[in-house]
């Protein structure tokens, strides 16, 4: 006899009956109670078992009781680890970057760079649009700092210097520009505004001294 889960009947006092007639063993017969699982695809010992509320099934209870353990609260929640775009800058520098045996040197000399270096994410500096590579920064979100770590370019580069971010696509191997004002966990590669690349910064005269000329 197969006992529906949610039932509300005691097992202690199930009796097996077949039909209306007595089984032939007489009324004084003891009830049978119904066998504790056993064998292949029973529950361990060390399991509990609990009732899910409304939910009319049984269900294994997530912790096993440990001779050694003590704790019964919640699980302690782990923090998951800042992503990292290393593959994704690799990928770039191999097939975008430097491509062809003529930049092997330099390809070499960047990845040596970036497994040297202990940070997780990486950002490529490009000259302008035309995504001609400058040097190599290593960015930590934690900080918001972005360190050169090789090539020619600002040791380190602030938030107002960004001029054009870029996203490298894996699958097409080439970068396309994200239209956005901030450098964030997704940016791949940046351009810094133009006058930085000048040796000396030009000061524009004053239109209130300049003559009027008639």
């Amino acid at each position: 006899m197969n006992l529906a889960a949610g039932s509300s009947c005691d097992q202690d006092s199930l009796v097996y009956r077949y039909g209306d007639t007595d089984s032939g063993l007489g009324r004084a017969t003891p009830p049978r109670r119904v066998p504790s699982p056993s064998g292949p695809g029973s529950l361990p010992a060390t399991h509990h078992r609990r009732l899910q509320p409304g939910m009319g099934r049984y269900d294994v209870a997530d912790n096993v009781s440990d001779a050694g353990s003590d704790y019964t609260g919640p699980r302690l929640y782990r923090q998951p680890a800042t992503k990292s775009n290393k593959g994704i800058v690799l990928n770039a520098v191999e097939y975008c970057v430097f491509p062809g045996a003529v930049n092997k040197e330099a390809k070499q000399r960047v990845i040596e760079e970036m497994n040297r270096s202990e940070a997780k994410h990486f950002l490529v500096l490009f000259r302008d649009a035309g995504c001609q590579f400058r040097a190599l920064y290593a960015y930590y979100p934690e900080t918001e700092e972005v360190l050169k770590l090789y090539g020619t370019g600002p040791k380190q580069v602030s938030d107002r210097m960004f001029d054009k971010f870029f996203k490298y696509n894996s699958g097409g191997k080439c970068f396309s520009q994200v239209h956005t004002k901030h450098l964030t966990v997704t940016i791949d590669a940046f351009t810094i505004h133009n006058s930085l690349w000048q040796g000396k910064k030009v000061n524009l005269p004053n239109k209130r001294d300049m003559t009027l000329v008639i």
